[in-house]
């Protein structure tokens, strides 16, 4: 009988010291994967949350990669009626030939690169396309619907932010244009 009470005795021991470490590596598990995010939501003037993503060649790239450049942040979803209709929009305003120094960066949430390479194909897509698989990147800009665009200039300050479809092609080139780095007066 006493034998059967010690180990009992030792059973909830060990069960209560493995319960204390299973709350500790959550609490660790929680405070390591919020380190990187802010309550502050994305917001004009500030600078742009530094985002990694992956470009179609499974290569990381970060938005401050473009730095020095104007960039038309762009959240969009192959499923998503009015981020496909503004596609042909974007590329037309890409394709100008009067505004320079302004990257496209179309940053698709969620999808497969397989669907999104095809997507790609079919639209012809010219401007650079990343996926955010997990979203994480729509999460650093507070994204809650598709499209969501953002204008960020040469010093990575966001100036405009844009929820849901861009309208027209002249619209997008004024919205590149007001990115678009001023040239620096020589010495």
């Amino acid at each position: 009988m006493k034998m059967h009470i010690k180990q009992n005795g030792m059973k909830s021991g060990r069960m209560r010291i493995a319960g204390a470490a299973l709350l500790i590596l959550l609490a660790y598990t929680l405070v390591t994967a919020n380190r990187h995010k802010t309550d502050e939501p994305v917001q004009v003037g500030r600078p742009a949350p530094d985002i990694q993503v992956t470009d179609m060649n499974g290569s990381p790239v970060k938005l401050s990669d473009y730095r020095g450049q104007g960039v038309l942040l762009n959240f969009w979803g192959s499923w998503c009626v009015p981020c496909v209709s503004e596609m042909p929009r974007l590329k037309a305003a890409y394709e100008s030939e009067d505004i320079h120094g302004v990257e496209i960066v179309a940053v698709n949430v969620g999808e497969s690169k397989g669907t999104i390479m095809e997507f790609i194909r079919l639209h012809a897509i010219p401007f650079h396309v990343m996926t955010d698989p997990s979203g994480e990147a729509a999460n650093a800009y507070r994204v809650n619907g598709l499209p969501a665009t953002f204008l960020i200039n040469a010093q990575g300050l966001v100036k405009r932010i844009i929820p849901g479809e861009l309208t027209n092609t002249q619209q997008i080139r004024s919205l590149m244009e007001s990115v678009q780095p001023q040239p620096q007066p020589g010495p």
